[in-house]
């Protein structure tokens, strides 16, 4: 298979996770291609449109015509993904029934933010087959990063 793996991450936690991903798809033998999405202008958080619209990206839109599974991930921030992660989401290319993971990390509740990012793919022609959330109140340990093995596992 051939896997994306997109993600946004301001701590480090999330991606921890997708590097984690990254390497338990190819020890199974898939192809891998990971993108951080990186906003062109670094702001505080509060300081950024919590939809996500008209949010400039240096990470492009990615065509995804040509991967088999799509993974995308965020940090969740007030009970939502992030703006850029929601920004990546819309300007997306080739969607339609293409195969979609979604991940999130957080350290309490991760309220809407999986279902919100469905939302969006789903609106699209994207169809969401998994799904997790890895929360930690400190940093990631070893337990949190097998969960996050086991995910991919149960995709490959």
């Amino acid at each position: 298979m051939k896997i994306l793996i997109a993600y946004y991450s301001k701590t480090g936690s999330t991606e921890k996770v997708a590097e984690t991903l990254k390497q338990e798809f190819e020890k199974n033998g898939h192809a891998v291609e990971l993108i951080k999405i990186v906003p062109v202008h670094k702001l505080k958080a509060s300081q950024y449109k919590k939809n996500g619209k008209e949010l400039a990206l240096k990470t492009p839109a990615t065509n995804i015509k040509k991967f088999d599974l799509i993974l995308i991930g965020t940090p969740v921030w007030n009970f939502c993904p992030t703006p850029m992660v929601l920004s990546y989401l819309r300007n997306l290319l080739n969607v339609k029934d293409k195969n979609f993971a979604l991940f999130a990390t957080c350290t309490a509740l991760p309220g809407t933010t999986i279902q919100r990012m469905g939302s969006i793919l789903s609106t699209k022609g994207g169809k969401i087959t998994a799904s997790i959330t890895i929360r930690s109140i400190f940093s990631l340990n070893k337990k949190k990063l097998k969960a996050a093995k086991t995910f991919a596992e149960q995709l490959s």
